[in-house]
């Protein structure tokens, strides 16, 4: 229940042998899944409804695009652009990194980190020398606790924005998708309305993250 806790369970349970890389790779973790320096309930309730499914991989990918905005560079300037073919050199992926920045001494460890994020959050298969990639199925559990992190205070939002919006991209939903899942968000009593006013369309909130997680943690336990 604390960020205490958390780090204790990361010392006790990483499968490194020695407890100083335990420790920093615990420290690791916890500053991308708790950016904020807390435990919060939505991701740890979440993690306890979908552990071991896709879902709890799409929201920690979530975590980690959002502590590491590179992650939407990369989608943005390498993955999108080649959305067609589905595939990335990995070793393009490297001279892509060293362009951004010629005098850094640690792109293999960089270009390799962000390759393992994508293997680990299931968003692309990733070979020895490629990475493979398309449009994914959105989740709605998911979906709903990206949607509800990146417009965290209830009010209405243009659908466009949340099209535009560089976390949503990041995960490689399929755009054509996110009306229809909007509108199921809404036939499930997450969203509260969608409506088009002069031509544009919008979605109305009246939840919070916290309230849409027990949702769908109550929903997914009355299975």
């Amino acid at each position: 229940d604390s960020i205490d806790d958390v780090r204790q369970f990361l010392l006790t349970n990483l499968h490194y042998s020695s407890e100083e890389t335990r420790q920093r790779h615990g420290n690791y973790i916890m500053r991308r899944m708790f950016p904020d320096g807390r435990a919060d309930s939505a991701l740890r309730l979440f993690a306890k409804t979908y552990s071991g499914r896709q879902e709890l991989r799409d929201v920690c990918f979530y975590r980690f695009v959002k502590a590491e905005h590179l992650m939407v560079n990369v989608v943005d300037d390498l993955l999108l652009p080649s959305i067609g073919t589905g595939l990335l050199v990995r070793k393009h992926l490297s001279e892509y990194l060293r362009r951004r920045n010629p005098n850094a001494r640690n792109i293999k460890d960089c270009s390799q980190a962000i390759s393992q994020a994508f293997a680990a959050g299931n968003i692309a298969q990733v070979g020895p020398t490629e990475i493979r990639f398309g449009y994914r199925e959105i989740l709605l559990p998911s979906y709903a606790f990206v949607l509800y992190s990146e417009f965290s205070e209830p009010g209405m939002y243009r659908i466009s924005d949340l099209e535009n919006n560089d976390a949503v991209r990041a995960m490689l939903w399929s755009p054509d998708r996110l009306l229809p899942a909007s509108y199921e968000l809404r036939n499930r009593r997450l969203v509260a309305k969608i409506s088009e006013i002069d031509n544009v369309r919008q979605f109305t909130t009246n939840l919070t993250l916290d309230d849409v997680v027990e949702r769908l943690s109550s929903e997914d336990s009355g299975k």
